[in-house]
């Protein structure tokens, strides 16, 4: 099924390329409109010229040669705990980061595009309490290529760039400790979210998740998220007490113009 649907994603990068977004290429490069853009299969290197971006629309570019998507996004939230990194606009900006206007589905195919390897979200499941009545949970770790995500914004007169575990820190288990926790930079994976039958509200047909429920970087697991972090965290605090939240100091006002990279693990 995941082959299927990563040929059916790479399919809709092309269509979408050649239809809507022709290709910004390096200037020493001729004509790129006038021969089509040939299929990237899975797998194997992108047969585009070097140095040459898919512009898929006004918010997503891939880079095929560096193994990385560039996504238009915005500040959301700067202050308290956080289940989203990242999410889709009008859906958990209360409790993410950045925000996004692209589709999710959209993002996936771009990582397809750029060589990413998509897996499974990762999941947990509540099992009977200890015997001290304290609950228990089973985790299930999402899979998929290991990804780093980096931040570039405008700001004090030049561009800034850092990976957006900078954003994040962890409350102390100390409560009289003032040292926060540093928050892991490589700890994420392309999950895929998930392709489900359309309930009838919807009509016949397929939906892609992460479109409705705007989970694009995940960090507590609901288990639909684009990007997942790799440690499971359930998404109820009697099971897994909030640890995660905003490094206000470090993080631009809310609306800022941010551009999410989505690069390849150095060194897995």
């Amino acid at each position: 099924m995941k082959r299927t649907l990563n040929s059916i994603w790479i399919a809709a990068v092309i269509t979408l390329c050649n239809s809507c977004a022709s290709p910004v290429i390096s200037q020493s490069a001729k004509d790129p409109t006038s021969t089509p853009l040939p299929t990237i299969k899975q797998g194997q290197s992108s047969p585009l010229p070097p140095q040459a971006l898919l512009q898929l629309g006004p918010d997503i570019k891939v880079d095929p040669q560096n193994s990385q998507v560039i996504i238009r996004s915005q500040i959301a939230s700067r202050i308290g705990f956080l289940e989203q990194l990242v999410c889709k606009a009008g859906t958990r900006e209360h409790e993410s980061l950045l925000a996004v206007e692209v589709a999710p589905k959209m993002i996936h195919a771009a990582l397809l595009a750029a060589g990413f390897t998509p897996g499974t979200p990762g999941s947990w499941s509540e099992m009977p309490p200890d015997a001290a009545g304290n609950p228990v949970a089973k985790f299930q770790p999402p899979t998929g290529s290991k990804i780093e995500l980096f931040v570039r914004w405008q700001g004090d007169g030049r561009t800034n760039e850092c990976a957006i575990c900078e954003w994040v820190r962890g409350v102390p288990a100390n409560a009289s400790s003032n040292t926060p926790v540093k928050f892991p930079c490589d700890r994420f994976v392309f999950a895929g979210s998930h392709v489900r039958p359309n309930p009838k509200s919807l009509g016949p047909g397929e939906h892609y998740v992460a479109d409705y429920t705007g989970s694009v970087v995940g960090l507590v697991t609901f288990g639909d998220e684009v990007i997942a972090f790799e440690e499971v965290i359930p998404d109820r605090i009697d099971v897994a007490p909030a640890m995660w939240e905003s490094w206000t100091d470090r993080i631009p006002v809310e609306g800022t113009p941010v551009e999410l990279i989505v690069r390849r693990k150095q060194n897995p």
